[in-house]
This record gives structure tokens, sequence and C-alpha cells, in this order.
């Protein structure tokens, strides 16, 4: 009777498949990286629809107006938290105001039981509100903007990534020095969460991924009291010729 001889792999060929499989791994791995980090950034992009339609149905309710931005006890509704307190009522959920993205845990609802007391909590939002849009109170002018103000709709940042330490409702440690409430800086690693970038909210409802450092540097976000005329086609925290904070 012929015997069968079973023919195994040498160590050399199982050292060939090993490698081979190394290099596929170090190719993939990366981009299975990117392919989650890309929907991470859908995700957030998303939120931030989300919440410019939160924000618009607010400015329907109060006669155009933007939600207050930080906390003010004579705000509409009275007693308002802050912007991301303040559209709640339109959002409906507290999950939208978390950037994916982002490591930070929000406030400990069994610590932290009321909305009100999350929302005057750091980490509440992952994003923070144009301070010309919704001015705090003791600013000049001292009540948020409308609609009717905003020149270029298209340009002018309604909300941004950046983690603050008041519950998201002013702007965050990462802005520049680039003048009181500058520019933002995309180089900054708080607020480029996807893929060296950030997404941005527009007043006209519109939401684009910018990337960072290398496109899209501090000095082409420009400041409120720059003049759509000087900004061209930036991002920008302006609203409107003339007006200055």
């Amino acid at each position: 009777m012929k015997t069968i001889q079973k023919k195994a792999f040498t160590l050399i060929e199982l050292l060939v498949v090993i490698a081979i499989i190394a290099i596929l791994a170090a190719i993939l791995f990366p981009v299975f990286g990117r392919a989650r980090e890309n929907a991470r950034r859908s995700s957030c992009q998303s939120n931030l629809k989300q919440i410019g339609l939160g924000i618009m149905q607010y400015t329907q309710d109060y006669d155009e107006k933007f939600p207050q931005r930080d906390y003010n006890p004579t705000a509409v509704p009275a007693g308002s938290g802050g912007w991301a307190f303040t559209i709640q009522p339109y959002l409906k959920s507290e999950q939208l105001l978390q950037c994916p993205s982002e490591t930070t845990p929000p406030p400990d609802a069994g610590t932290f039981t009321t909305l009100a007391a999350r929302a005057n909590t750091a980490n509440f939002s992952d994003y923070f509100m144009n301070r010309a849009l919704g001015l705090r109170n003791g600013d000049t002018p001292s009540s948020p903007a409308s609609l009717s103000q905003l020149d270029n709709s298209a340009l002018t940042i309604a909300v941004a990534e950046g983690v603050s330490a008041d519950g998201g409702r002013t702007r965050p440690s990462t802005l520049t020095t680039n003048g009181s409430y500058g520019a933002v800086d995309l180089a900054d690693a708080r607020l480029v969460r996807h893929l060296e970038g950030a997404n941005l909210l527009f007043t006209d409802g519109h939401v684009k991924w910018y990337k960072g450092a290398s496109d899209l540097r501090s000095s082409t976000i420009f400041g409120p009291n720059t003049p759509f005329a000087t900004s061209g086609g930036n991002p920008t925290f302006h609203i409107t010729d003339g007006l200055t904070y």
C-alpha cells in the first residue's frame, strides 16, 4: 500500500507569508484609520447642521435674534445658560453637542442632574458660538445680532469646533491673540480634530471642513472687525461692515 506523504510549509515559506501579511497590515491600517475618522468627521458635520437648524428655529421664534451666547439673567428665555442651553428645546438632544472625535467626556448626568447645571459645566458642548452673533451681557452692543444684520451669511461663521471651560458658551482658549476674539487657529489640536482639519457652521446653514495649519492658518480666518472686502472669500467672524466689536 502506497503511503501518501503530506507536504508541509518550510520555515522560509512561513516567514515570507508572515512578512507579506505584516506589509499589508502596515499599508491598510492607516487607510482604515482615515476611513474611521472620515466617518467621525461626517458625524460631526451632521451635528453642526442640526445645531444650525436649531439656531434658525430659535431665530424664527425670537424676532430673528440669535441666542444669547453666555449666561444672562435678562436674556430670552429668562436666565438663559448660554446658546447651547437655549437651543436644547429645538435640538432635543445633548448628544448633538458632542463631537465624536473629542475624547473629553461631557458632564456626568449623575453628578449634574439638571440641564442648567450641565450647561454651566466644562465640556457640555464641543463647539463654540461666534461672539459677534450672541453677545453676552455687558458687551457693546448688549443684545444678540439679528438675521437682518448679516451682510454675507455664506462667509460668517456661526459655530466652530472647540472646547471651552464654561460649557461651550464662550470662545475657547484656543482663539488666537489676533485681536480680542480674533481668528480661529486651525493649527491648534483642540480644534483640529478631523484629519488635521476642522468643521465650521456658517450662518446660512452650510457646514464645511477646512484643513488645518497647512491650508488655513489663523491669519486667513478673519476676526469680527475685518470688513468683507478685506477678508475676501475666507471664513470670518465678521457680520456687518461698519460695526465693530
